[in-house]
C-alpha cells in the first residue's frame, strides 16, 4: 500500500497518528496527581474522585472488543478521524464541567472514543509505511506509548498548580484538531473496504452492564457497607445475572465479542492473568501514592508528579534494549527478574512515613521502572504467541479489554483496601489518645505547647496527626499486598514459553522450533 504522500509528507502523517495515540494514553495518567484538586473543586470525596480515572478506563475497555467490527463497517480512516474528533469534543466538555457528575459522564464518553483510537493508531501507522519499515513504525508507536505515562503526572501536576485542572482536558483540543485534520487530509483517499458486518449489540450491552455494575460494587461497597446495603446486593445480583446471560448469548452468537476458543490457549490465558496482576498493582500504587503525598506530606501536584515520573524514565530505554534482544533471551528469566524488581520497588514504597524524602520515593519508583523494562516486553510479545492468525484481532481486543478493565479494578480495589485499613489503624490510634493514663500526659505536652495551652486546639491537632498516621500505615499495608501478588506471577512463569518462536527456515516449510514449547 502506498504511503500517503500525495497531499502531505509521510512523516507529518506519522507524527499525527502517533500524537493521537500519545494523547489518549496520556489521559490515563494525566489526572492522577490532579484528583485532590478535582475532588476539592467539585465537592467529591477521594474515593469518588477516582472515578475520573476508572470511568475512562472502563469505557475504553468496553469499546475495545467492538473496534474491529466498527472499522469494517465504516472504514478505518473515517472511524479513526471521527473518534479523534469525539475525543477532542469530550475533552473540551470535561474541562467545562460544572459538577462532578457531569465530569464523569463526559469522561466516560471520552473513554468510549479512546477505545477506538488506541487499537487503530497502531493499525493505521503500519498502513502508511512499507513492510521493510514496519519495525520503525512499531518503534515509533511504542515510544509514544512509553513516554505518555511518564509525562502524564508531570504535565498534569504542572498544569493543575499553574492554570487549573480544567486545562489538563483543554490541552487536548488543539492537539486533536491537528491530528484529525492531518490524518483526514492525507488518508481519506486511501480508505479500507467497507463491509456490512454484523455488530453484536446485545453482547455489547450485556458486557457494559456487567462491567459497569461490577465497578460500581467495588467503588461503592465501602461507602454503602457492602452486602449490608440493598443497593449493593441489587447491583451484584444484576451483574451476576448479566454475566450468565452474556456467556449464554456469546456461545450462540455467530459474531461474538469474545471468542471462547481463546481460553483453550494456555500461553494466552496465563499472560492475561499476569497482565491483570501487573495492571492492578501498577494502578493501585500509581493512584494512591500521589494522593498520599499531597494529603499527608503536603506536596503540590507538580512535585507529586515529579516523584511518580521515576517509574517510567528507565523503561523508555530499558524496553528498547530488552526488546531488541528479546529473541535471544530466556523470557522466563526476564519475567522473574522483572517481577522481583517491581515487588522490591513496591516494598520500598510501603516503608513510607511522614519523614519520607522525595529522593527515596523517586528511587523506589525507579526500581519499579527497572522491573517494567524486564517484564513488559516479554509479556506483550507472549500475549499472542500460539494464537492462530485468523484469531489474532479477537485475541488482541480481548487482551486489551482485560488489561484496561484490570486497571480500573486496581484503582477500586486499592482505594477500598486503603480506606478499610485507614479505619482500622485510626481506631487503634485514637483508642490510645487518653492523657489520663500515667505517662500519657508527658506525650501530649509537646502538642499542648504548640497549641498555646488551648486544649481544643491540642485535640484537633492530635486528631489530624492520628488520621495522617493511620493513612500512612494503611498505605503501607496496601502496598505490601501488591508486592506479595508477584509471588503468583513467579509461580505462573514456568507455564509460559522460554523463547519466542523462531522464524521459518524455508519459504514454505516452517521450522520445527517455530511452535513454542513449555519445557
Amino acid at each position: 500500500m502506498s504511503a500517503p504522500t500525495t497531499r502531505l509528507p509521510l512523516m507529518l502523517t506519522a507524527v499525527a497518528i502517533s500524537t493521537a495515540n500519545f494523547m489518549n494514553i496520556l489521559d490515563t495518567t494525566i489526572a492522577v496527581v490532579s484528583l485532590p484538586a478535582i475532588s476539592g473543586s467539585l465537592g467529591a470525596t477521594p474515593s469518588q474522585g477516582a472515578w475520573v480515572l476508572t470511568s475512562y478506563a472502563v469505557c475504553l475497555a468496553i469499546m475495545l472488543p467492538l473496534s474491529g467490527s466498527v472499522c469494517k463497517r465504516y472504514g478505518e480512516i473515517k472511524t479513526f478521524t471521527v473518534a479523534i474528533g469525539l475525543f477532542t469534543l469530550t475533552s473540551c466538555l470535561c474541562g467545562m464541567a460544572s459538577n462532578f457528575e457531569t465530569l464523569i459522564f463526559f469522561r466516560a464518553l471520552q473513554g468510549l472514543s479512546s477505545g477506538l483510537i488506541v487499537p487503530l493508531s497502531q493499525t493505521v501507522l503500519l498502513r502508511i509505511f512499507p513492510p521493510q519499515q514496519h519495525g520503525f513504525a512499531l518503534g515509533l508507536w511504542a515510544l509514544t506509548s512509553g513516554v505518555a505515562p511518564v509525562l502524564g503526572p508531570i504535565i498534569g501536576g504542572f498544569i493543575t498548580d499553574t492554570i487549573g485542572w480544567p486545562w489538563i482536558f483543554y490541552m487536548n483540543v488543539p492537539v486533536g484538531i491537528f491530528c484529525a485534520g492531518v490524518i483526514w487530509t492525507s488518508m481519506k483517499h486511501d480508505e479500507t473496504e467497507i463491509k456490512k458486518v454484523p455488530i453484536d449489540l446485545v453482547g455489547m450491552l450485556l458486557l457494559a452492564i456487567v462491567v459497569l455494575l461490577a465497578q460500581l460494587v467495588m467503588d461503592k461497597g465501602h461507602e454503602l457497607d457492602w452486602l449490608g446495603s440493598p443497593e449493593i446486593r441489587l447491583m451484584l445480583n444484576i451483574a451476576v445475572i448479566g454475566f450468565i446471560a452474556f456467556v449464554v448469548w456469546e456461545r450462540r452468537e455467530p459474531h461474538p465479542i469474545v471468542d471462547y476458543t481463546l481460553l483453550k490457549i494456555p500461553s494466552f490465558v496465563i499472560c492475561s492473568i499476569i497482565a491483570a496482576i501487573f495492571y492492578i498493582s501498577y494502578y493501585t500504587t500509581t493512584v494512591l501514592y500521589p494522593i498520599w503525598m499531597q494529603q499527608v506530606l503536603g506536596y503540590t501536584a507538580t512535585w507529586a508528579g515529579l516523584a511518580m515520573a521515576g517509574t517510567s524514565i528507565v523503561p523508555i530505554f530499558g524496553m528498547l534494549i530488552v526488546g531488541k534482544h528479546l529473541a535471544k533471551l530466556n523470557l522466563r528469566h526476564l519475567m522473574v527478574v522483572g517481577s522481583g524488581f517491581i515487588a522490591y520497588g513496591i516494598y520500598l514504597q510501603s516503608l513510607c512515613s511522614v519523614e519520607t524524602t522525595f529522593a527515596s520515593m523517586f528511587f523506589a519508583r525507579i526500581i519499579m521502572g527497572v522491573g517494567f523494562g524486564f517484564m513488559f516486553p516479554p509479556l506483550m510479545a507472549l500475549s499472542l504467541i500460539g494464537v492462530p492468525a485468523d484469531k489474532t484481532p479477537s485475541a488482541a481486543g480481548f487482551f486489551n479489554f482485560f488489561r484496561m478493565f484490570s486497571s480500573s479494578l486496581g484503582i477500586a480495589i486499592g482505594i477500598t483496601v486503603w480506606q478499610n485499613r485507614t479505619i482500622f489503624h485510626r481506631q487503634h490510634l485514637v483508642a490510645n489518645l487518653t492523657p489520663l493514663e500515667p505517662g500519657k500526659d508527658i506525650a501530649f505536652q509537646p502538642l499542648m505547647e504548640l497549641a498555646g495551652d488551648n486544649e481544643a486546639v491540642m485535640w484537633a491537632m492530635a486528631e489530624r496527626l492520628s488520621t495522617q498516621q493511620a493513612s500512612t500505615l494503611a498505605l503501607s499495608d496496601t502496598f505490601i499486598y501488591c508486592a506479595l501478588s508477584y509471588i503468583l506471577v513467579v509461580l505462573l512463569t514456568p507455564f509460559i514459553p522460554k523463547r519466542l518462536p523462531q522464524r521459518p527456515t524455508t519459504d514454505n516449510k516452517p521450522d520445527k522450533e517455530q511452535v513454542p514449547t513449555h519445557d
